[in-house]
């Protein structure tokens, strides 16, 4: 996880360290029926109180974690990462997920550019690389907004709300990103 005193802000929020009492907004976070089906591939469940600890485990393997909280009241939005499995490729995994009070108002665009922008300008990232499943209308389009490309798609590779969705993989390439910067 990417170490860092103090934090980052953008227009509306403050991107901010990890802290252990963290832990639990999260897990209720992603633990929430409304979200669960737009990130997780596995079944659609209760989490077990273990995804705590397995949920800080996976934090501290990241390039970037940060807590999203509005600058005005500091109110807990959600999350973002970057994860870099394979880093001699500089290919940074973004992902994303806010409080479902939080969708809608612009905060996933503004939060998706300055984490590209972090990835390109700081990280050295060649490319990011992110994955959201075909009922996410909404992430989609944000993702296309920002700059986005769809590269492919695993069909019928994910079972949600009773019917086969695609899997869609998207990317944007350090190029394309400065072109749009210009």
């Amino acid at each position: 996880m990417a170490q860092f005193e103090g934090a980052f802000t953008t227009d509306r929020l403050v991107l901010r360290p990890f802290r252990d009492s963290d832990a639990q907004k999260s897990f209720d976070l992603l633990n929430d029926i409304r979200v669960q089906p737009t990130i997780i591939d596995g079944y659609i469940a209760p989490l077990k109180p273990k995804f705590i600890e397995d949920f800080k485990a996976r934090v501290n393997k990241m390039v970037f974690f940060a807590v999203l909280e509005t600058k005005d009241t500091s109110e807990w939005v959600g999350l973002t990462s970057l994860r870099s499995e394979n880093p001699k490729n500089r290919d940074g995994f973004f992902g994303i997920v806010l409080r479902p009070e939080h969708w809608e108002k612009g905060i996933g665009t503004e939060v998706t550019k300055w984490m590209t922008d972090y990835a390109f300008q700081c990280l050295a990232m060649h490319r990011v690389s992110l994955e959201v499943f075909e009922l996410n209308e909404r992430a989609i389009d944000l993702y296309k907004r920002v700059g986005f490309v769809e590269e492919g798609r695993k069909r019928e590779g994910n079972w949600v709300n009773g019917r086969w969705t695609d899997v869609i993989s998207m990317g944007m390439l350090e190029e394309e990103w400065r072109a749009q910067r210009s």
